[in-house]
């Protein structure tokens, strides 16, 4: 049965509660995405005072004149509103690439290749892996990323500029080491992991989007760890690649030291071969 998920529609006008039948519309698109369930809110403004926040409960989403939004709890647990926003990132898809981004100078992607973003979270990074050219397949697991993600990409359709671009995204709404790939998509060149990590592994504060991020999800353990690895080698080519990305001074991924690593000064991108993986998967079994 698809989850529900609660959206708390201001309805300062009758404009905003129109609003949310075409995100239902969207996400029905989806096999097993969340169901919406409205809580209409009676309020004289369109965008609620951070008083007026307080009262709902975190992981929520929020539906105001200006957009749909996740409401989450900081650091300083003061409510925050967190949205994709993809279009704030439009001069560094126009302009990325491998000196700008140290995600392309990791992962090395030609425009022919399939990539797949196995923990989309907001997108930032599908978006600019598929500013390469490259196609891109997100996985999103939580109902309510899933659902800013699906909308967020359907109302980037209204620019046309970005109609290339959006054509190579595909979406899914799934857990990836629980996810069946279609018979009919072929494997991926190169897979990227970004799994929650916990917060003081962070050498400074994080941005709202990661700190909406703790709320929602925990620190895969161990086992998961190697769950996260494992079925990434079953959806990789042979000579394909799993990237990931890791706060600067963590601890490798299931203990598993990479091929090779590109840092900057908070971000460390850890680059694993098919081969090395299933060498310690079978060094694990044993």
């Amino acid at each position: 049965m698809p989850p529900m998920l609660d959206v708390y529609v201001v309805q300062a006008d009758a404009a905003t509660t129109e609003r949310l039948s075409p995100i239902q519309t969207v996400l029905a698109a989806y096999p097993n995405a969340p169901t919406l369930i409205p809580r209409v809110l009676s309020s004289a403004k369109a965008r609620l005072k951070q008083k007026d926040l307080q009262q709902l409960p975190s992981g929520c989403l929020l539906l105001e004149h200006d957009g749909l939004s996740l409401l989450s709890y900081g650091t300083n647990q003061q409510p925050l509103r967190v949205a994709p926003h993809w279009l704030s990132l439009q001069q560094r898809v126009v302009a990325a690439g491998k000196k700008s981004e140290l995600l392309l100078k990791a992962a090395k992607i030609q425009p022919s290749m399939r990539v797949l973003d196995a923990t989309a979270g907001f997108g930032h990074d599908s978006l600019i892996l598929a500013s390469t050219g490259a196609s891109v397949t997100m996985l999103e697991r939580e109902p309510a990323l899933f659902a800013l993600l699906a909308f967020e990409r359907a109302d980037m359709q209204q620019h046309a500029h970005w109609h290339k671009l959006l054509a190579r995204l595909t979406l899914y709404f799934t857990d990836f080491t629980a996810w069946q790939m279609p018979n009919d998509l072929p494997a991926f060149d190169r897979v990227l992991l970004d799994p929650m990590f916990p917060t003081a592994s962070y050498a400074s504060a994080v941005n709202k989007h990661m700190q909406a991020l703790h709320t929602l999800t925990l620190a895969p353990n161990f086992a998961e760890q190697i769950a996260l690895l494992q079925h990434a080698a079953n959806v990789l080519t042979n000579d394909g690649r799993v990237l990931v990305k890791r706060p600067k001074t963590a601890p490798f991924l299931a203990d598993l030291p990479p091929q090779d690593s590109t840092t900057n000064t908070l971000i460390r991108f850890d680059s694993y071969h098919k081969a090395e993986i299933w060498q310690r998967c079978r060094d694990w079994l044993n």
